[in-house]
């Protein structure tokens, strides 16, 4: 009686998506997102200024940044590390893969009444306990960032070192990362729940296996890393007393 519940409320359910109740995500459709909030990509080099501001030495301006590119990487990964960190935060929370994404606008209810297995909250917590392998890649760019490439970021944008970082390593990120999520996804018994689910409602759940699961989570997770990026960089551009340091103060002008 309580499966045929289940299947007449999803039926209801899916009908109701063909309404146009709920809009399909993807990692594309996050990725634009990003985009929207972190404004246009920098130039293909950061440092088209690489004059120090004034009353800052070279060596201030890159060991300052440096202290403060490794205090905002902390805090992002403590944040979104947590437990909650991507669940509860409806800018980078990971909703259903692939044609499945037409479910989110009813993801409660559909995990209220156990129809999709509890599988968006296992694929938050696997991103949660994988983006602590972020802070070691984002202090070794750090650490391997040139005077140059420091003066050009601490006078560029808003997200110049974000956008740094995303394109010096990006593809480093990407694959330490994967087969951690693939670790994580599989301790929290994503895989069965999509199979479960997949089996059940094979026509609106299509082809989507356990790689193509562990490539999702792995981008939205990379996608959230360099979200909050973007917003501690903004943050200690616009109040860098706030990071309780006189040289960062300094070289951004607040000094």
């Amino acid at each position: 009686m309580i499966m045929r519940t289940r299947t007449v409320w999803l039926g209801a359910a899916i009908a109701a998506l063909m309404a146009g109740t709920a809009a399909a995500q993807s990692a594309q459709d996050a990725g634009a997102l990003l985009g929207r909030i972190l404004g246009p990509s920098a130039p293909a080099s950061t440092a088209a200024n690489t004059a120090p501001p004034p009353g800052v030495t070279s060596s201030e301006a890159s060991g300052g940044l440096k202290l403060a590119l490794g205090k905002a990487a902390e805090r992002v990964v403590a944040q979104l590390g947590r437990p909650g960190g991507f669940a509860d935060d409806p800018r980078v929370r990971i909703g259903l893969p692939g044609p499945l994404g037409r479910l989110n606008g009813l993801l409660g209810a559909l995990d209220r009444a156990g129809v999709t297995d509890g599988l968006s909250g296992k694929l938050n917590a696997a991103a949660e306990g994988a983006v602590g392998k972020a802070l070691p890649l984002l202090k070794s760019a750090i650490s391997r960032m040139t005077v140059t490439d420091a003066l050009g970021i601490v006078t560029g944008g808003d997200t110049s070192a974000t956008d740094y970082f995303r394109r010096t390593m990006g593809p480093d990120l990407q694959q330490t990362m994967t087969p951690v999520v693939a670790k994580s996804l599989s301790g929290v018994k994503a895989f069965q729940a999509l199979d479960r689910f997949s089996a059940k409602n094979s026509l609106i759940a299509g082809q989507f296996g356990a790689r193509d699961l562990t490539g999702y989570v792995t981008q939205k997770a990379i996608d959230g890393v360099f979200l909050y990026l973007g917003e501690q960089e903004r943050e200690i551009r616009r109040n860098p007393l706030g990071t309780g340091s006189k040289l960062i103060a300094k070289i951004f002008g607040r000094g």
